[in-house]
C-alpha cells in the first residue's frame, strides 16, 4: 500500500510537469499559485509518508544533492528575509537607497514590494520543491526513462499544438485568441521565445533518451544490419526521432533567434562534452548527433523556414535592440542596491525610475536572467544559484565518465544540454521568470544528482 501511495505521488508530479506548461506558461499569478500549490501538496503527501516511515531517501544520494539542495533553500530563505520587517537602522545599513525610498514608519522590510515578494517567494519554493521531489521519487531506472518520456510528450504537445496554430492560421494561444506572437509559433506561451525556452528542456531529454537507445555495438555483417534497420522503422525509436523532428518544427516556426541558435550550440557542447566524458571516440553518437543537424535543419527547417530565422540573425545589431537598452538602464538599477537587491519580484516597480525617456513601454522583466537575480535578490543569491547549475554540471560529467547504464549517460546528457541552452538564452532573455520553464529546468537539473546514486541496470 505504501509504495502505491508513493506511485502515485510520483504519477500526480509528472502530472504537474505536464500541466506547468499549458495556463500561459503558468505565467499568471492564479497559474503560478496553483502551480506551487500542486507541487506543494506532492511534497507534503511525500513527507508524510517519510515520516511514517513508508517512504526512503537515498543516503548515498544525500551526499551528492545535499549541498545544491541547501544553496537553493538559503536563497528561498533570502526571499523570505527580504519580505520581513527589520529594524530601520539595520535597512539603512544593508540598503540604504531602499531605506531612502520607504516612506512607512516604524521597522521596515528591505524589499520595496512587499506583497509581490510573498509570490516570488511562493514561486522558489515551488521550484526547490521540485528540484527535490525529483531526488526523491526519481529512484529507480524505470521511473527516471518515464520522467525523460513525459517530458518528451510534453514538448510534442506544445510543439505540435504551436505549429497547428501557425500553418492552419487558428492563431490561439491557451484557448485564446493570441495578442502577441501572431504568425509565429507559441504553444500556449504568450512569447516565442519561452516556447522556444521549452522546447529546448524537452528536446534535451529526448535527444538523451534516444542516445541511451543507440546500439552499443556493430553488425557484424549486411544481413545484420539489415535486420537493424527493419527492426528500427517498428521500434519506439523510430516514434521518438519523429517526436523530436516535430519538436525541431515548432522551434523554427517560433523563428526566435537564441532559442534556435542556443539550441544548436547546447547540441554540439553537450556532444562534445560527452564524448569527452566516455573517454573513447564513438561514431554512433557523432553520427546521430550530425543527423540531428542535417536532417532536423537542413530538410524539415527548410521546409518550416529556418530561412527566416537565419534572415533575422543577420538583421540583428545589438546597438539598436530594446533589450541592449533596457540592460544598460538596469546597471544603473542595480549599483542603488549593490548588497541586497530592491527585493524579489519588484523589478517591475522599480525599473520606471531609471529607464530613459527614448526606451518606451512597460517592462515586466530585464531581458538578461542573471541581471535580474543580481537586480532583485543581490550578488549573493546570484552565486548560490550559478553554484547551483556549475555543480550540477559537474555531476553530470561523473555520471557520464563513471556510470555504464546507457539511459543514466543519456540523462547527464540531457542535463548538460539544458544547461548550456540555459547558460546562452539566459543572456538575452528572461525563461528562468516563467514558472513553467523554471520549474522544469530546476526539477531537470537534479537528475543530475539523482543519476549518481541510483542502482546498475543492465536492461
Amino acid at each position: 500500500m505504501p509504495q502505491k501511495l508513493e506511485q502515485g505521488l510520483y504519477a500526480l508530479y509528472l502530472a504537474i510537469l505536464v500541466w506547468a506548461p499549458l495556463p500561459f506558461g503558468s505565467n499568471r499569478i492564479w497559474g503560478g499559485a496553483m502551480l506551487a500549490t500542486l507541487v506543494l501538496l506532492v511534497l507534503a503527501g511525500w513527507l508524510l509518508l517519510y515520516i511514517t516511515d513508508n517512504a526512503r531517501f537515498n543516503r548515498g544520494l544525500w551526499r551528492h544533492a545535499r549541498l545544491p539542495l541547501c544553496l537553493l533553500l538559503l536563497v528561498q530563505l533570502w526571499v523570505w528575509l527580504q519580505i520581513q520587517y527589520l529594524p530601520r537602522s539595520l535597512v539603512e545599513f544593508l540598503s540604504p537607497q531602499a531605506y531612502a525610498w520607504h516612506i512607512a514608519e516604524g521597522w521596515l522590510p528591505l524589499s520595496l514590494d512587499r506583497e509581490q515578494g510573498k509570490y516570488y517567494l511562493l514561486l522558489g519554493c515551488a521550484y526547490t520543491a521540485g528540484f527535490f521531489l525529483t531526488l526523491a521519487l526519481v529512484n529507480s531506472h524505470r521511473r527516471l526513462r518515464l520522467f525523460l518520456q513525459v517530458l518528451v510528450f510534453s514538448g510534442t504537445l506544445q510543439a505540435a499544438y504551436g505549429a497547428f496554430m501557425v500553418l492552419s492560421g487558428m492563431e490561439l494561444g491557451f484557448f485564446v485568441e493570441k495578442y502577441l506572437g501572431k504568425g509565429v509559433a507559441t504553444g500556449t506561451f504568450v512569447n516565442r521565445n519561452h516556447l522556444a525556452g521549452y522546447l529546448n528542456l524537452c528536446l534535451a531529454a529526448g535527444i538523451g533518451l534516444l542516445l541511451s537507445r543507440l546500439a552499443t555495438r556493430g553488425a557484424r555483417n549486411w544481413k545484420e544490419r539489415a535486420r537493424r534497420w527493419l527492426r528500427l522503422l517498428l521500434s519506439p525509436k523510430m516514434r521518438l526521432r519523429i517526436y523530436l523532428a516535430v519538436m525541431v518544427v515548432a522551434l523554427v516556426l517560433t523563428r526566435s533567434r537564441m532559442g534556435n541558435a542556443a539550441f544548436f550550440i547546447s547540441l554540439g557542447v553537450a556532444g562534445a562534452i560527452g564524448l569527452y566524458s566516455g573517454r573513447r571516440f564513438s561514431p554512433r553518437v557523432v553520427a546521430f548527433l550530425g543527423s540531428l543537424l542535417l536532417v532536423d535543419m537542413l530538410i524539415l527547417g527548410y521546409w518550416f523556414g529556418v530561412d527566416k530565422v537565419l534572415e533575422r540573425l543577420a538583421q540583428t545589431n545589438p546597438a539598436a535592440e530594446g533589450r541592449t537598452w533596457s540592460n544598460a538602464y538596469a546597471l544603473d538599477y542595480i549599483r542603488e542596491f549593490p548588497l541586497t537587491g530592491s527585493g524579489g519580484g519588484s523589478f517591475y516597480g522599480i525599473f520606471p525610475n531609471f529607464q530613459g525617456p527614448e526606451f518606451a513601454g512597460f517592462h515586466l522583466h530585464a531581458h538578461n536572467d542573471y541581471l535580474q537575480f543580481a537586480l532583485e535578490l543581490g550578488p549573493l543569491a546570484v552565486v548560490a544559484l550559478v553554484a547551483v547549475v556549475v555543480l550540477a554540471l559537474r555531476s553530470a560529467h561523473q555520471v557520464q565518465r563513471q556510470r555504464h547504464t546507457p539511459l543514466y549517460r543519456g540523462a547527464a546528457f540531457a542535463v548538460t544540454m539544458a544547461i548550456v541552452w540555459l547558460g546562452l538564452h539566459s543572456l538575452v532573455d528572461f525563461n528562468m521568470q516563467i514558472p513553467a520553464v523554471a520549474f522544469t529546468f530546476s526539477s531537470l537539473l537534479a537528475l543530475a544528482f539523482s543519476c549518481r546514486s541510483l542502482p546498475r541496470h543492465n536492461g
